[in-house]
């Protein structure tokens, strides 16, 4: 299998998750930041869990599984300790959109890749199970990279873009400006808003690239309109 990496919009779906232990904790994070609706079957749950318990977010059904569990839900994750119950779940998810196996990542069609998130930026690294602790590795990197501020970042070429589009500027015009902003020169919060400023008040692609270029020392790698 060679999974697909996408982007889901998970926001008000209803998702099941069967197990109470670690990797459930973990999986339940995910999804209500996601924005999913999420139900926890199991007899037992680490405190973390219960401590969510009660936050409109997640349910928690104090019960082993039943198959009408997973009767009207779009996404499953089998997380419980014994396989035997494991198999039992996934057959019973045939009509679910979406299944993670957590022991058996394989035997689902969802994987959960390291993930973190700058703002609009979200970054996620997978080895496809090959490592995880090289994901763990590469994801730490990633975040001591690209901090906490690059959210902001992220939202002023976000900005601009919406600005610029609205520009008459032709194309090419618009492709250059957008690339020129990569520029790490308007990391700088104050260029960024002299920016907004001559966006809004320029008529003409070519003279917003000639004040780019004076307030750069060079221009970013490309990008698309």
């Amino acid at each position: 299998m060679k999974p697909t990496p996408l982007m889901v919009d998970l926001t008000g779906k209803n998702a099941v998750i069967v197990g109470g232990g670690k990797v459930a904790e973990k999986r339940a994070r995910v999804l209500v930041e996601s924005g999913a609706l999420v139900t926890i079957i199991s007899p037992t749950i680490t405190q973390a869990l219960q401590s969510k318990i009660g936050h409109n977010t997640i349910e928690w059904k104090q019960k082993d599984f039943d198959s009408s569990d997973v009767q009207h839900t779009y996404l499953v994750v089998i997380a419980t300790d014994d396989e035997g119950t494991n198999e039992q779940i996934l057959a019973a998810c045939e009509h679910v959109p979406l299944v993670n196996v957590a022991s058996k990542a394989e035997c689902g069609n969802l994987h959960f890749p390291g993930h973190f998130s700058r703002g609009k930026l979200s970054v996620a690294v997978s080895t496809n199970g090959a490592s995880p602790m090289l994901t763990s590795r590469i994801k730490e990197e990633l975040e001591q990279k690209y901090d906490e501020d690059y959210g902001a970042y992220v939202d002023f070429l976000f900005e601009c873009r919406q600005l610029i589009k609205r520009k008459p500027f032709a194309s090419d015009e618009k492709r250059l400006i957008l690339q020129a902003l990569l520029d790490e020169a308007f990391f700088d919060t104050e260029k960024q808003q002299e920016l907004r400023i001559h966006i809004e008040r320029s008529e003409e692609g070519g003279d917003m690239l000639e004040w780019i270029e004076r307030k750069t020392s060079g221009v970013g790698s490309g990008s698309q309109v």
